[in-house]
């Protein structure tokens, strides 16, 4: 238990946080005193600071993209591995993306799955070695999160479209783990979409999960007895 003073409205508590305190009444006639911190909204831009606003965060993107493909960069020579199922499904970076099926495992835990080469494959994007296919890259945002994007074409033709087969690849920063694909979905008819989990991408703040919308704590106290300004009071958190 501890002796807390009943403050007015704007005090200033140990984290420099405006509060407001309310007497909450529960059934049972149970009074509690909550502090409610005040969130301070920041005011509005004009037209002016709207537009230094957005050149200067398009010339910080365009950095961490630079910034992102750098991080990503010791993933040459690498391939990731991904079993859905039937299929399996290969990722060898700046290279291509394979569908295939693999070979019943010798022994248990058997890594990387390794292809069956008298079952049907199919490449699902590619870069060309000639130049002739290079991948589209680029920085895209969805919601709080940033991610690099990287678009294969190139792929085995579809028979049902009569057209290649293409991907895109997400690069998500991912602090658990190591380079991973998490999942991968075909999107619509020979196009899909593959999500890779890296903690490269970590290294640099622009991918970092945007905390923006943090919960404030609201601290609440039983009450056991009023004495003037003073409240006897216990902590419930």
């Amino acid at each position: 238990m501890e002796l807390v003073q009943f403050t007015p409205p704007e005090s200033t508590n140990r984290n420099h946080l405006t509060e407001s305190y309310e007497l909450l009444q529960l059934k049972g006639k149970r009074d509690f005193l909550c502090a409610i911190p005040e969130i301070k909204h920041v005011s509005p831009m004009n037209a002016t600071e709207k537009e230094l606003s957005r050149v200067q965060e398009e010339k910080e993107l365009a950095q961490a993209t630079s910034r992102g493909w750098e991080l990503l960069s010791d993933l040459d020579g690498k391939c990731l591995y991904f079993i859905s199922g039937w299929w399996s499904y290969s990722f060898c970076y700046n290279r291509e993306v394979r569908q295939f099926h693999q070979l019943p495992p010798q022994h248990n835990n058997q890594w990387p799955p390794t292809e069956d080469a008298h079952t049907q494959s199919y490449v699902l994007g590619k870069v060309s070695l000639d130049g002739s296919n290079h991948a589209s890259t680029g920085l895209q945002t969805s919601g709080e999160q940033r991610y690099l994007v990287q678009k294969l074409g190139g792929g085995t033709i579809c028979d049902l479209t009569g057209k290649d087969r293409k991907i895109e690849v997400q690069f998500h920063c991912n602090s658990h783990g190591t380079d991973r694909i998490d999942w991968i979905k075909e999107v619509s008819i020979c196009c899909y979409l593959m999500i890779i989990y890296t903690p490269r991408l970590c290294n640099d703040a622009t991918f970092l999960p945007r905390g923006d919308n943090k919960v404030t704590a609201i601290d609440c106290r039983e009450v056991l007895e009023k004495q003037g300004k003073f409240i006897k009071s216990r902590s419930i958190r």
